[in-house]
């Protein structure tokens, strides 16, 4: 399905809550199989004033190269393909109270914003969970080729989501793999999340969904209390430390969400020349959070390092 607009986030979510009604009020059973379409957006432009809000948020208001934004800011921009495929009533999980688990991007180069993209978002991967059933929404970005030559790939990412509880027909539960106990890294820095936290990464992402804005409605949705939008967590990993022009891949997996307000410990560790890796906890209960990891492409350079026009945030 091809189009040359975004479908705001706001109407996805209206769409899955007339659909999480209907489907209570009819019993209706949902499809067992993903829908096989892809949405692709042609002409899709970040604009600038997105760039400023989302330099506000990660980078304490400092400069941000338009023609190079955060990766975190492209998966922003991208975002709404992705969660127009979940509010599709044939879509088989629902999206209100779906979880996310991990991201897998690889910025193959700069992403510019005011320029003509492509988007195109896809699910696969629809699996059985312990606590439920997982799938894989793929989101790609192209640049604007010329007259002889193809549009250039510049970002792709693969985001996985859990619907828990859910079982779909002839699914059968797999057992929960056995973890060690859990021992923290050396705390290297601590991020302290007040309960606006998710309310303003909406602001900037447009991702409203209730459990990130509200304890009352986040414990309906199943949460233990409001927690932190995944993609946040992402954005603080990444600030300044994302390498400048692309050429690099990153990765981040949830364990444990984010209640907020609440405060993380982290641990950042730099095991090899270009690689960086992540560890986040709760430093009161000792329970992970997230890990992740940033690699760098090019040798001779580290994520560590702060590139021209990428300014970290406090990790206070």
């Amino acid at each position: 399905m091809e189009r040359e607009s975004m479908t705001p986030l706001a109407s996805s979510y209206r769409a899955a809550l007339a659909t999480a009604a209907t489907d209570a009020l009819l019993r209706r059973r949902r499809p067992p199989r993903l829908p096989g379409r892809t949405v692709v957006v042609q002409d899709h432009q970040i604009p600038a004033d997105l760039v400023a809000r989302y330099a506000e948020l990660f980078h304490a208001g400092g400069p941000l190269d338009p023609r190079d934004v955060p990766s975190v800011l492209v998966h922003v921009a991208a975002f709404p393909a992705a969660m127009e495929l979940m509010a599709d009533r044939e879509f088989p999980l629902p999206l209100l109270g779906m979880v996310h688990l991990e991201n897998r991007v690889v910025h193959h180069a700069a992403v510019p914003s005011g320029a003509p993209l492509t988007v195109a978002a896809s699910a696969t991967a629809l699996a059985p969970h312990p606590s439920g059933t997982t799938v894989d929404l793929v989101v790609t970005v192209h640049g604007p080729g010329g007259p002889e030559r193809a549009p250039q790939l510049l970002w792709e990412g693969t985001s996985t989501y859990l619907a828990t509880g859910v079982r779909l027909e002839g699914q059968e539960r797999p057992p929960r793999a056995g973890h060690p106990p859990f021992v923290p890294p050396d705390l290297t820095a601590r991020w302290s999340l007040p309960g606006s936290t998710g309310r303003g990464y909406a602001a900037v992402s447009g991702d409203y969904n209730p459990i990130h804005l509200n304890p009352l409605t986040a414990r309906a949705l199943g949460q233990k209390g409001m927690i932190a939008h995944g993609m946040y967590l992402a954005g603080r990993m990444l600030a300044g430390r994302e390498p400048a022009g692309g050429g690099y891949s990153w990765q981040i997996g949830f364990a444990t969400p984010v209640l907020l307000p609440g405060t993380v410990s982290l641990g950042f560790a730099h095991p090899a020349p270009g690689r960086t890796e992540v560890t986040a906890w709760d430093g009161r209960r000792q329970r992970p959070h997230f890990t992740g990891s940033i690699t760098d492409s090019a040798t001779g350079s580290t994520t560590a390092d702060q590139p021209a026009g990428r300014t970290p945030q406090s990790s206070s």
